[in-house]
């Protein structure tokens, strides 16, 4: 079966389009001609896709994990690939999602095999190695379902490192955006009501008054300025030596490096022990493996280490030497004389996770009383300073 794209014209004279299942153009005509439609196009839907950008066929991150999810149910239940492609496409909720998925079921009816299929769509190498290696063992079910795991692992963890990121920035930004409100439009009628009056103002009122000036006089400038230093920043990111520098930094600062180590040594041990456990060769789930370091010194240790396995050395010694966390290679050590290296890292993983949650759940209990009380300085600083010269001319008046 092929699945095609369609647009015709019904009885009324109303343009309609949508997508069909058939087993040639011909017949796929001539059922759009029982419906009473005037066929006006009919592509199959993987010639459509020709030309256009990867982008419009691609799975998503929680896509992903669905579609494996599904995926892993449906052939465990005994139900054929492609039919279980068929259902799962039809599960999918967006309109891209589905065609993406039928064109997955398309490339496999044509002779690829699903891992080449998912390939093509530019699939995340880990996704597409472990497929290959259960297609490959004929445990295609049970290595979808672990590739879901480890997929809804690493979404859970990017989500708690953006929590962290995003609650503070949203509070600090909010405050910076009140004070900006008073600065420039509270403050500078209330002057004005302190200039008519005459007479010396308090130091702080005066400080207030400065700043309020310097901001409605230099505030554009000043937006200017920080927005082309953000653009800056982000052309500078593209050169590796830079992100480099930035990197090294990063592991130096206290508090951010143990976390950062933590984050780095979880997504590595987990993907490299899903990749192991799927049946991938060494060296080649540790070239996988490393594509999940983010941070350039961390992604040469790995390399490092890949060397150091090519000719016949430890993981944990070369791990070791790149300054990877202590417990994790004490586990990867056990796990290497043990045999049992792919569950000693899937445990590294899950003591890191959980140690990471804490970790964050602990920052957040911090920086939200700590924000909160720095804005709450702020505004009142304000507020004395607005109130101290009413104070002053109360009192000259009694």
């Amino acid at each position: 079966m092929s699945h095609f794209t369609w647009q015709a014209i019904d009885a009324s004279g109303r343009r309609k389009r949508g997508e069909l299942e058939s087993d040639s153009e011909r017949s796929a005509r001539k059922q759009l001609k029982q419906q009473g439609l005037v066929v006006q196009r009919l592509e199959l839907l993987h010639e459509q896709k020709k030309g256009k950008s990867t982008n419009d066929v691609c799975l998503k991150g929680d896509e992903t994990t669905l579609f494996l999810q599904q995926l892993s149910t449906l052939t465990s239940a005994g139900m054929p690939l492609s039919e279980a492609l068929l259902a799962v496409a039809e599960g999918m909720e967006k309109k891209r999602a589905r065609r993406t998925v039928h064109f997955v079921r398309q490339q496999v009816l044509e002779g690829m095999s699903l891992a080449e299929a998912l390939r093509v769509i530019d699939m995340d190498d880990v996704v597409c190695n472990m497929v290959a290696a259960g297609e490959e063992t004929g445990q295609l079910e049970a290595v979808a379902s672990r590739l879901s795991d480890l997929l809804e692992k690493r979404q859970q963890m990017n989500q708690d490192l953006l929590s962290a990121v995003l609650y503070p920035a949203i509070i600090l930004g909010f405050g910076m955006l009140v004070m900006m409100v008073l600065l420039t439009w509270v403050v500078p009628q209330i002057v004005s009501v302190f200039e008519r009056t005459g007479g010396e103002l308090p130091v702080l009122t005066q400080i207030v008054i400065g700043v309020s000036a310097g901001l409605r006089k230099y505030g554009l400038l000043l937006l200017l300025l920080i927005a082309g230093s953000i653009f800056l920043v982000s052309i500078a990111m593209r050169y590796e030596f830079i992100r480099d520098l930035r990197d090294q930094w990063l592991l130096r600062v206290p508090g951010i490096s143990s976390l950062l180590y933590k984050v780095e040594t979880a997504r590595f041990s987990r993907t490299l022990g899903m990749l192991l456990s799927g049946g991938v060769s060494t060296l080649t789930a540790m070239h996988i493996a490393n594509q999940s370091f983010e941070l350039l010194p961390m992604r040469r240790m790995g390399e490092a280490a890949r060397e150091s396995l090519r000719e016949g050395g430890n993981l944990s010694d070369a791990l070791r030497e790149g300054k990877m966390p202590h417990l994790a290679v004490q586990l990867i050590a056990v796990g290497e004389k043990s045999g049992q290296l792919d569950s000693m890292l899937l445990r590294v993983a899950h003591q890191y996770e959980q140690e990471i949650s804490r970790h964050l759940k602990r920052m957040l209990t911090v920086v939200e009383p700590v924000l909160m009380l720095v804005m709450a300085i702020m505004v009142g600083l304000m507020a004395v300073s607005i109130l101290l010269p009413i104070v002053e001319m109360n009192s000259l008046v009694r």
